[in-house]
């Protein structure tokens, strides 16, 4: 199983949204590894917890990984 890649999955994945213009645009730097403690202000991008699920057999270790992405507000509704 690769419960050590998920660190660096995680670190990847964290860059690639940081990194990304479009998402940047909408947020700014408001793109973290975690929910941040407190009231939400205005919108936000957070990594939740990872999960690894065991897919080794014999032929070696091998694990899915999934990662959930949340965008969060305090803003009503929803854009169009």
């Amino acid at each position: 199983m690769s419960y050590a890649a998920s660190a660096a999955l995680q670190s990847a994945v964290f860059h690639l949204l940081s990194n990304d213009a479009a998402l940047v645009a909408l947020v700014g730097s408001a793109i973290h590894d975690e929910v941040p403690p407190g009231p939400v202000s205005g919108t936000l991008v957070s990594l939740g917890e990872g999960e690894v699920r065991d897919l080794s057999d014999a032929s070696g270790g091998l694990g899915d990984h999934r990662i959930a992405v949340a965008v969060i507000s305090d803003a009503e509704g929803f854009a169009t």
